[in-house]
């Protein structure tokens, strides 16, 4: 088979799997319906709320640009387990030496995953960010941006967030796919995005370096206690990435396909 062939194969095997229609769900759906609620919470207390006089709140509001991405914040989990899982699940019920029935060439079927699992992470977390910041300027109504046009700042933050989301879910997939088990990127990657990344990376000085953490770099609005570090962050989730690769690549192509019958 050639590339192309293989990588529309990968394609319609996740369109066509479970795991990526719950992952649709949750972050088309539910994720944007999270923007209403912040927003409406926002309006309950003030755009202009600080903890002096709201007490209950932990850090002043950001500025009117970073509205909605406290909500998009819901969507780096089930993304993240949705790329360990589809590392992993080659592994299961012999779908690899299914899927090498029809391309024994494992170099062109790794790059093949590897193309698929990018593209539809990509097209998913943008439009999904996307339509969760929109509505809920839709819903701060003329306090907030223009939903379509926004500012060039919410734009940049799109694009921060959803690169955040594509390199931790490409890195979760190698994982799954390196140890053919989704238990392992989950009890590595799951953790973090619960907080542990950041406690880490603040009692401890190479907890920064930790994917998560770093990922909090690029995300970071004015008002987080990190800083906004873009570069730094994509710089190290791109080695955690590069040398997950090259591990995940070797293994992929030189051991044998596993599954147990």
């Amino acid at each position: 088979m050639s590339f192309v062939k293989v990588t529309y194969s990968e394609f319609s095997k996740l369109i066509n799997s479970r795991g990526w229609w719950i992952v649709f769900g949750l972050v088309i759906v539910l994720q944007p319906l999270l923007g209403l609620l912040e927003a409406d919470q926002l309006l309950s207390i003030g755009l202009d709320a600080t903890p002096a006089t709201h007490p209950d709140l932990l850090e002043a509001m950001p500025p009117l640009d970073y509205f909605g991405f406290d909500a998009a914040l819901f969507g780096v989990l089930p993304i993240v387990i949705w790329g360990g899982i589809s590392g992993a699940n080659e592994y299961k019920n012999h779908n690899l030496r299914t899927t090498m029935l029809y391309s024994n060439k494992r170099k062109e079927l790794f790059n093949a995953k590897l193309l698929t699992i990018l593209i539809s992470t990509i097209s998913i977390s943008f439009i999904s960010i996307f339509i969760t910041v929109a509505i809920t300027h839709v819903r701060l109504g003329s306090l907030g941006l223009n939903p379509f046009i926004l500012s060039q700042t919410t734009w940049k933050f799109i694009g921060y967030t959803t690169l955040n989301w594509i390199l931790l879910t490409v890195l979760s997939f190698l994982i799954g796919l390196l140890f053919r088990n989704m238990i392992v990127p989950l009890i590595f990657l799951v953790p973090q995005i619960y907080n542990l990344g950041s406690y880490l990376a603040e009692k401890w000085p190479w907890g920064e370096y930790l994917p998560v953490a770093a990922g909090n770099f690029i995300v970071a609005t004015p008002v987080k206690s990190y800083p906004h570090d873009p570069a730094k962050g994509t710089l190290i989730l791109l080695l955690w990435i590069f040398f997950s690769m090259l591990i995940a690549f070797y293994s992929f192509t030189r051991s044998d396909v596993g599954g147990k019958y």
